[in-house]
């Protein structure tokens, strides 16, 4: 199975566009989906200002979309973006370039762009290996960011290496849908909720999601994305490739939900209400003191030997501000952690100096031979099951072009070369770039939490699939190829108990033709492997940088001017956890940890200031979406005291016209589920809860505790 990109280079000329070339590349997204973007082009060019529309085909299969009326507001999405890349070449000017300080004079800057890596190619003269176009001046001058080493002289030739860029689109007005199955385009503004500004708060991508309850496959032609070019600087004559991503992701449905599951003499490290050892309720975005004893007050259990909140029980800065992420918020979450073909195509769009830095290898912009090709574990031969390589002889300058090769034969793109198989070996500096590149956020431990365990009453010690059975796959079959299994009976996570996989697998490798979710190892919402296979790396609320995230979103670049190369390709989001990782976290467990980690609540390395690439780490993006669930509070009407019958009705009122209604386990929602009013059967005594919803999620729960008697 595969994901297709097509790219295609065009020229933009007054009325028209000529296709120059048209090259095909296959990209893997997830094997449960196969998400698919092909027939990329660019189309209804409007010169005058600027504009141009991208084209293109959209597919992906086992798609779902549930209401609340099917007791779950949940679908899957796919979140599409786009980059560009100006010039049909590098660009090389006449010789005879000269300079004047940080000030170069060329025979013309037609194709030089901010962030563009300089050298002199020959003559005389010499930039830091650092420098990069600034700034584009005039027709024969630009500002370079450092002053070069020698003065250019003496015939010398300046040459500019090409960098790939990201598209702004326009708003959700500007998307044309496209025919087949009929969809819903949600733009995802830089700021989701601010107004949209073509400069200033752009769209970075879009959500593309079924408009009605359904399940099977999605097929789209002819999505059309308007692309505000002159805004980026883009002249009507200027030569563009273009090309297309898309990343499978769930709706996490906005609504009050639980972080740890009261059982803190076990599982280690978790969240507990500060008075009591229960688990504790978000209810709102609101801000939360941590550390304390009051009731409402989010606290954790100091477990010995555990890596455990620094600063919860200092009298200052522990509180969570009501900016930070809590999960309480609807957000869309990429349904599986990292692939390593999708890293593979984040590093392919990186210029020398950043791809140096988000890999393992020294690949300096000097070297052509390269000895430990596989370049995240820093390895001359596969180590731990990550396939990520380059080829032994590279050119100097220029961008590296990977590839995935487990097989270890020098031969990408093959069916066992694990282009499925989840990313490891990512420090917090190249998880944070790649969500940083795609215009994604990390997500923190809150949201890790809602994304497992849905809104339900925590089960105690329960897994990602909401309860406590685990079997560990202990052998690959089919290894590498997009149907990479075990035969394993009835396993559904991959970890060290009993298991002897060597690396991660596959992501989704246990989205069986099922819906039961502990057969899947799903996660409520229909997200894979959040326990097991990589950690994840998350936002820790354990750690002042960590508190200090805000949730802003990257918008598409990475740092590409410094004069410090260990920060080429860094991410430069506002509020993240910085690159020595101070304020990130680990939850969910690995392939190579016990099944006790693998636990929902378990936060033992909640606290993990990591930077260094493992093979056991990994992790997936969120994205927070613009939107307001019902407010107030419903009243639950009907019999507390059920005497010689096991079926009642049940009414709310005051909090809206919509309800979704929970029963405990056993019980039955005979109809009206989604109404105010439902009929149920009831097993045993027990609570019934109900919250207002709408297209956003559920508003605060009302809870009716009713008993069972015989007459």
């Amino acid at each position: 199975m595969r994901n297709y990109t097509t790219y295609r280079s065009l020229r933009l000329v007054l009325g028209r566009f000529l296709v120059l070339t048209a090259l095909q590349f296959g990209v893997f997204t997830a094997y449960a989906g196969n998400i698919q973007v092909s027939n990329v082009t660019l189309t209804s060019q409007d010169s005058s200002v600027g504009t141009t529309r991208i084209q293109f085909d959209l597919s992906w299969e086992n798609s779902w979309r549930y209401s609340a009326a099917s007791n779950i507001n949940n679908w899957d999405a796919a979140w599409v973006f786009a980059k560009f890349r100006v010039g049909g070449q590098d660009y090389l000017s006449a010789p005879g370039a000269s300079n004047s300080g940080t000030t170069v004079t060329v025979n013309s800057t037609a194709g030089l762009r901010p962030g563009m890596p300089v050298r002199v190619s020959s003559g005389t003269g010499a930039f830091t290996a650092s420098a990069v176009v600034r700034a584009v001046v005039n027709d024969t001058q630009f500002e370079v960011s450092e002053a070069p080493v020698t003065p250019l002289s003496a015939g010398a030739v300046v040459q500019a290496s090409r960098i790939w860029e990201h598209v702004w689109l326009g708003n959700s007005g500007d998307i044309t849908a496209g025919t087949g199955t009929a969809a819903l385009y949600d733009a995802g503004l830089l700021n989701p909720a601010a107004a949209f500004d073509s400069t200033t708060n752009p769209a970075l991508g879009l959500f593309i999601y079924r408009d009605a309850e359904g399940y099977g496959a999605v097929n789209i032609t002819d999505i059309q994305l308007r692309w505000n070019y002159r805004t980026q600087g883009i002249g009507n004559d200027d030569v563009v490739e273009v090309r297309v991503l898309g990343v499978e992701v769930a709706y996490v449905a906005a609504g009050a939900f639980y972080v740890g599951d009261g059982a803190t003499a076990t599982v280690q490290g978790q969240f507990r209400d500060g008075a009591n050892n229960v688990a504790f309720q978000i209810l709102s975005e609101d801000s939360i003191t941590l550390g304390g004893t009051l009731a409402g007050q989010l606290a954790n259990n100091n477990t010995t030997g555990m890596l455990t909140v620094d600063d919860y029980n200092n009298t200052t800065n522990r509180g969570l501000s009501a900016n930070f992420p809590k999960g309480y918020q609807a957000v869309y979450t990429m349904k599986y952690e990292v692939s390593q073909q999708q890293y593979v195509d984040f590093l392919n769009t990186l210029n020398r100096h950043q791809q140096n830095s988000r890999t393992g290898t020294n690949l300096e912009a000097s070297l052509t031979s390269i000895t430990n090709r596989y370049v995240m574990a820093n390895s001359s031969s596969l180590a731990f099951r990550n396939g990520i390589r380059c080829n032994a002889s590279v050119t100097a300058h220029q961008p590296i072009v990977f590839y995935c090769d487990l097989n270890g034969n020098g031969t990408g793109g093959e069916a066992a070369d694990g282009r499925f198989i989840a990313a490891n070996f990512l420090g917090w500096a190249d998880l944070s770039a790649y969500l940083d590149w795609s215009s994604l956020r990390p997500m923190t431990e809150l949201e890790f939490e809602k994304t497992a365990r849905g809104q339900a009453v925590p089960v105690t010690g329960a897994y990602a699939w909401s309860n406590t059975t685990l079997v560990a796959a202990n052998n690959i079959t089919s290894a590498g190829q997009a149907d990479e299994t075990t035969n394993t009976t009835g396993a559904n996570a991959i970890f060290g108990d009993n298991g002897n996989v060597q690396g991660p697998m596959r992501v989704g490798v246990f989205g069986r033709d099922s819906s039961i979710r502990t057969a899947a190892g799903a996660a409520f919402w229909g997200v894979m492997e959040m326990s097991g296979n990589v950690y994840e790396r998350v936002v820790t609320t354990g750690q002042a940088n960590g508190r200090a995230f805000s949730g802003s979103h990257g918008d598409g670049l990475l740092v590409r001017d410094s004069s410090d190369l260990s920060t080429y390709g860094a991410a430069n989001a506002l509020n993240w956890p910085p690159a020595t990782a101070v304020g990130q976290g680990l939850r969910g467990g690995s392939w190579d940890e016990a099944a006790s980690s693998l636990r929902t609540a378990d936060r033992r390395q909640a606290v993990s200031s990591v930077a260094t690439r493992d093979n056991k780490s990994g992790g997936r993006g969120v994205r927070s979406v613009d939107c307001t669930t019902p407010a107030g509070t419903a009243v639950i009407t009907g019999a507390t005291n059920l005497i010689g019958t096991n079926r009642a009705t049940y009414s709310a009122s005051g909090a809206g016209t919509a309800y979704w209604w929970v029963v405990p386990n056993g019980w039955e929602i005979i109809s009206g589920q989604g109404t105010d009013t439902i009929e149920l059967f009831a097993d045993q005594s027990g609570s019934i809860r109900v919250a207002p919803f709408n297209a956003c999620g559920s508003g605060i729960q009302s809870t009716l505790t009713i008993t069972l008697s015989a007459e």
